[in-house]
């Protein structure tokens, strides 16, 4: 196979921009609920219970956001690009007026499904448009964008929360993506794969991707999905809790631990994209998958030093956060164009996202049994989320057993 490598095109780079700043958004928006549940807490009177149901009712519009994906194969990648984009930003700054906790999960749990689609229509898109040696790459830089996007909400929030507004205002500033609804349209056209398709035959049904031929393969990527989520979910849920309660860090050494950890280890992103392109999807995925879940262990098992924790998760960071990239890739490729958002919404919006909405049970399930008060296991979540992020381990095991390498081929090819 030769290692040509096909320059980018002025419309490739443009593209790139501006599916980069939609995702920055869509990170932006995520980390939010997080930052402002304590204020929700005061402002609306809620129970520690009250405010966990409204953030798993709102995370469950992950799972929603399969029927938006779909529709990207019957309306286009550029209609509902427009959609998402559109949708999420006019969700995200109603937030900001809602006078009760029923408005404010309702918008954000309406936000969460726009924002999940216009993720996975990006990668769709980036797959059927980049040359196939740069493919990885560049869904890959989109990915990490949402991942600066939630450095930057984390550092703006202690500045506009001291506002008049409080934490109001930062859902104010998530109407700034309106206007990337004019650059889109003005800027990007469908994709030539998607308008090739659709001139040749009529949109799929929704239950299409189900059929034998693609069966095997749905069935593959929404494990790799399911068990991705296992490992990295809980890494993300629980480090904070697990670094002031069982290491005794304090919140200012957490918050400097992980500006530092999540700042330098995105860089995974780019790491893994170019590594897949240049290496090969196959190894690149034993890889990170392998040295991510050995990172986990060593950051939730190591010692209480907060050099040791720093340097543990900055290594996590650096190949946990590049499991994302790697199954979107893997995701897109490996289905035809018909089915390309289909296949997407199947494996990660239905059976992927459950292993989110699971994983933080299974944890505390887990730390119930683990937990030993004499040790450093405190309360168990050390244990718990170690081994939980052993569920990457599965991933390399079905890329190596049954998915081929897609390195430099074209999607024609891959999916014939």
């Amino acid at each position: 196979m030769p290692d040509v490598k096909e320059p980018l095109q002025r419309s490739h780079i443009v593209l790139l921009v501006l599916l980069s700043t939609a995702t920055f958004f869509e990170g932006y928006d995520f980390i939010l609920l997080n930052l402002v549940l304590p204020y929700l807490k005061q402002d609306f009177g809620l129970t520690l219970r009250q405010a966990g149901y409204a953030a798993s009712v709102i995370a469950s519009g992950t799972i929603a956001a399969f029927f938006l994906m779909r529709l990207g194969d019957s309306l286009g990648r550029r209609a509902m690009l427009l959609w998402t984009v559109l949708g999420y930003t006019l969700a995200t700054g109603l937030t900001a007026v809602t006078t009760d906790i029923v408005g404010f999960v309702a918008l954000q749990f309406i936000a969460r499904v726009f924002l999940v689609a216009e993720w996975g229509i990006s990668t769709v898109i980036l797959a059927e448009e980049l040359p196939a040696s740069r493919r990885g790459f560049g869904i890959s830089l989109v990915q990490g964008a949402a991942g600066v996007g939630g450095i930057v909400g984390s550092a703006l929030f202690p500045i506009v929360s001291k506002v008049s507004l409080g934490w109001r205002a930062m859902y104010l500033i998530g109407l700034v993506p309106l206007a990337l609804v004019f650059f889109i349209r003005t800027q990007m056209s469908e994709t030539k794969r998607y308008a090739a398709q659709r001139a040749l035959a009529p949109p799929p049904r929704w239950t299409e991707v189900l059929a034998p031929q693609h069966r095997k393969t749905l069935i593959v990527v929404a494990l790799l999905w399911f068990f991705m989520y296992l490992g990295y979910t809980p890494i993300l849920t629980f480090w904070t809790t697990f670094a002031m309660n069982d290491r005794g860090l304090t919140p200012k050494q957490v918050s400097l631990v992980i500006a530092i950890a999540y700042t330098v280890g995105l860089s995974g992103f780019v790491t893994a994209g170019k590594l897949m392109d240049v290496w090969g999807r196959r190894p690149t995925s034993v890889l990170f998958f392998g040295v991510g879940s050995l990172a986990t262990a060593a950051a939730f098992l190591g010692p209480p030093s907060i050099w040791g924790m720093g340097i543990s998760l900055v290594v996590l960071i650096f190949f946990a956060t590049a499991y994302l990239a790697i199954c979107a890739t893997f995701t897109a490729e490996l289905f035809p164009t018909r089915l390309r958002a289909s296949a997407s919404g199947w494996t990660n919006n239905t059976v992927g996202r459950i292993g989110m909405v699971l994983a933080p049970t299974l944890v505390g399930l887990l730390a119930e049994r683990l937990a030993n008060p004499a040790t450093l296991a405190r309360s168990g979540v050390g244990p718990a989320v170690a081994l939980m992020g052993l569920s990457p381990l599965v991933c390399a095991a079905l890329v190596l057993a049954f998915l081929p390498e897609t390195r430099n081929r074209e999607l024609e090819e891959i999916a014939g």
